[in-house]
């Protein structure tokens, strides 16, 4: 035990970085992810169920087809969102993990290409989760619409 070289203070602070941008990345999303599915299913459950028992006629029923699809389009792009999410935490993972560990200059190009991909992932979940709430706003806008 007395011969074991300490830990370089640099790898420690990586992998703690690394795993508390893991945890709060992986757990602000999951909470949007879900949300979204929720809010976008709930309503589009809840517009079929109205639209069931109540019988719309004329324009009425292409505004309800489409409170529908818009609806399902936000459930599948909150999906799509929590793929990326998910992309997004591995690849910071990856980034981290080689970050702990300087000293190889062929892993700067790999750590740089991790760090890449990590922001392009972000950003398209940023995009995807933002796309699903302007597919709710709509289709929230239609179904009042439908409804007189």
């Amino acid at each position: 035990m007395d011969n074991q070289i300490p830990e370089d203070p640099f790898r420690i602070l990586a992998r703690e970085r690394s795993h508390e941008d893991a945890r709060q990345t992986v757990a602000t999303n999951r909470m949007l992810v879900q949300s979204l599915v929720i809010i976008n299913g709930g309503a589009a459950i809840a517009a079929l169920a109205y639209y069931g028992a109540h019988n719309p006629s004329g324009p009425g029923k292409l505004l309800v087809l489409l409170t529908i699809i818009l609806y399902c389009l936000g459930v599948f792009t909150a999906v799509f969102a929590g793929l990326y999410v998910r992309r997004t935490t591995q690849e910071w993972s990856s980034f981290w993990e080689l970050k702990s560990y300087p000293g190889l200059a062929e892993r700067e190009s790999v750590i740089e290409v991790h760090r890449k991909h990590a922001i392009r992932s972000k950003r398209r979940s940023a995009g995807l989760l933002i796309s699903s709430e302007v597919f709710f706003l709509v289709a929230s806008l239609c179904l009042a619409m439908s409804l007189g």
